[in-house]
């Protein structure tokens, strides 16, 4: 039951960060229709914040989860639907800039979650490492 707690506590603060994400920087997505480095970099830029914020959920959930888990990749998704949404759903028209938007989002949200992952499965060792550390302190003082 603490797991669903936690899964649940953990999507609702992504989707909201995620959402005032793409509401903050949707004007911005305008720049990458424009050729030459500002549109790269304005491409760039959302990726990589994209990809930060899925590597911080993924990590921190995976790193208190009790048994290994697949629900950090439900993370991800839950991240990558709002501004999929928003794009989808504030296009006029579906264009090639929207759907390479839309492919920087999920390889940005896909390498999230992978080394995500993998960072929360090396904070969980050290984690346990840490509280075997101070339950052996504990029971050496009694």
């Amino acid at each position: 039951m603490q797991d669903k707690a936690r899964l649940f506590a953990y999507s609702t603060w992504a989707i909201m960060i995620s959402l005032a994400i793409i509401l903050f920087t949707n004007r911005f997505l305008t720049f990458v229709a424009q050729p030459g480095w500002e549109g790269l970099v304005v491409l760039l830029v959302f990726g990589f914040v994209y990809m930060n914020l899925v590597f911080t959920v993924v990590k921190r959930y995976i790193r208190k989860v009790p048994a290994p888990t697949q629900l950090h990749n439900l993370l991800g998704v839950l991240v990558f639907l709002p501004p999929a949404c928003w794009i989808v759903i504030s296009a006029t028209a579906i264009s090639t800039d929207e759907i390479l938007i839309l492919a920087v989002l999920v390889l940005a949200c896909g390498l999230g979650i992978y080394f995500g992952n993998r960072a929360g499965i090396r904070a969980r060792y050290e984690y346990i490492q840490k509280l075997k550390e101070y339950q052996e302190k504990q029971t050496e003082k009694k």
